[in-house]
């Protein structure tokens, strides 16, 4: 019994700002979902409190109401309306993804739920499909506020990033600060989830990979948005500033935004810095990389690049992000479920299943487009130099190329390739050919190598003409001035 009134009857969900519980109201004889709250590194109850007080100041159809804090123990307790169904994130595990109509309703439901939060000035920082409950009537509504900060409020731990990687912003995983811009990128991440099956940048457990291609990689697209592709575009613009609010997307939906609302987002043209603490983050220009020579590009690229790296480490290393960590996806079904669901049904964890992890069956057929390969690696440069090189890089390495390959042929073949790999490519335009009909790809599994230096992948590719192939794919790598190219393949 908690507080000499509350009775608990099962845990629902446990995660970084603590457990969930379904429990009895004696005293009004109802259901209600009971969280333990734990406070971060470096905050204090009051400003846990004060978490609380900023929740409970929200009351919408499509938002998990508030309806006390109590303390037992001498520990807060918050307790919540109990919502019988499932989240988004078993949704779309347990049937598949939506379809655009099913996405659009839900997606809309919680863009209502933002609107209204950041008019009270409140930002949610960790929209995720884990977050969201669909109840009876296919009432969606968002919960776990728990990390939720006021867009003026100063109590937010300097340097520390909350939410989960996965459906990070750009500029939050680069140390800056969440605004309502953030919680709409998050929101866009969550439709590419309901659209796709899978988070934006694939599913893993390697926090520091993800976060690398968050800063570093285009946001993702998918011929699967349908009518719904101008919301992906503008909710996940890497610059902030283009990004769509809340209100516009419930106009979008709507069919009422104005038309100049809907021009293309500027291509992306600069890349985030990491931040002081506490600091907004300063978009610098991005290296013409096209137009350098392959030596320059080494110069000035790379350098951005890891010292982006080093500021995430750090992050890390300070523990913020592991504390989010049982939250993010990942393919390891054994992982603690996240305190998030306050569903019936949400006892599981929130990764997908074993079977999401297995690879597809070799097709019967590939497509004749594609070039023959080189086996035999190049002497330039030398093939069997691997200092520096770690899983950790070729993970993200592997997994940035075949998100460029596709929507940049011309930058992944001067970038991402030795001149020996080039050649047997069958050239830019040959390379071009094969790449320019692939819609989109959909990395599975990723086994690197450093002895010798190699990567094997298990792919899903879906084509411009719609087809879907998948397969396995070894590559052979050189780690030269602190970048990795493809040399050989097979």
């Amino acid at each position: 019994m908690i507080a000499g009134r509350y009775r608990l009857e099962r845990e629902l969900g446990r995660g970084a700002m603590g457990a969930v519980w379904l429990a009895t109201d004696e005293v009004l004889g109802r259901s209600v979902a009971l969280k333990q709250l734990i406070a971060l590194d470096g905050v204090s109850d009051a400003a846990v409190e004060r978490e609380a007080q900023l929740a409970a100041r929200l009351v919408h159809p499509n938002v998990v109401a508030v309806f006390d804090l109590v303390r037992d123990d001498d520990k807060p307790w918050l307790v919540m309306e109990y919502v019988e169904g499932k989240t988004l994130a078993h949704m779309v595990r347990d049937d598949g993804p939506m379809d655009v109509e099913e996405a659009a309703r839900l997606i809309g439901q919680i863009a209502s739920a933002l609107r209204s939060a950041h008019a009270a000035g409140i930002v949610h920082r960790d929209v995720k499909p884990a977050n969201i409950v669909v109840g009876r009537a296919d009432r969606a509504k968002l919960t776990d506020f728990g990390i939720a900060r006021g867009v003026d409020s100063q109590t937010t731990q300097t340097g520390q990033v909350t939410g989960s990687p996965a459906y990070l912003a750009p500029e939050i995983a680069t140390g800056g600060r969440a605004t309502p811009a953030s919680d709409m990128w998050s929101l866009g991440a969550t439709l590419f989830q309901a659209l796709t099956g899978e988070p934006p940048y694939g599913i893993g457990d390697n926090a520091l990979a993800t976060l690398y291609r968050v800063v570093h990689e285009d946001p993702p697209r998918t011929p699967l948005a349908g009518r719904l592709a101008p919301l992906l575009e503008h909710t996940m613009a890497y610059d902030p500033a283009e990004r769509w609010s809340a209100e516009d997307v419930v106009d979008f939906l709507a069919g009422r935004l104005p038309a100049e609302k809907l021009e293309p987002v500027s291509p992306r043209t600069q890349t985030l810095v990491a931040a002081a603490p506490g600091a907004a983050t300063t978009p610098t220009p991005a290296p013409a990389i096209a137009s350098q020579p392959a030596a320059a590009r080494r110069r000035t690229k790379w350098p951005v690049a890891l010292a982006v790296l080093a500021g995430v480490l750090v992050l890390l290393i300070g523990g913020a992000l592991w504390a989010n960590r049982g939250d993010e996806p990942t393919a390891n079904p054994s992982s603690a479920p996240s305190a998030s669901p306050l569903a019936e049904n949400d006892e599981k964890a929130e990764e997908p299943d074993e079977e999401a992890s297995e690879a597809p069956t070799e097709p019967s057929e590939t497509p004749t487009e594609k070039p023959t390969p080189s086996e035999t690696p190049s002497e330039s440069p030398t093939a069997t130099e691997t200092a520096g090189a770690t899983a950790e890089g070729i993970d993200a390495f592997i997994r940035n190329y075949l998100a460029t390959a596709p929507q940049n042929p011309d930058g992944a073949y001067n970038t991402m390739l030795t001149p020996a790999f080039q050649a047997s490519s069958g050239g830019l335009d040959g390379y071009r050919d094969w790449w320019g009909s692939v819609a989109s790809t959909s990395v599975v599994s990723v086994s690197p190598s450093i002895d010798p230096l190699k990567v094997t992948y298990t792919y899903d590719y879906t084509m411009k003409d719609g087809r879907q192939y998948g397969g396995t794919v070894t590559l052979g790598l050189v780690f030269s001035d602190g970048r990795y190219l493809i040399n050989s393949e097979g």
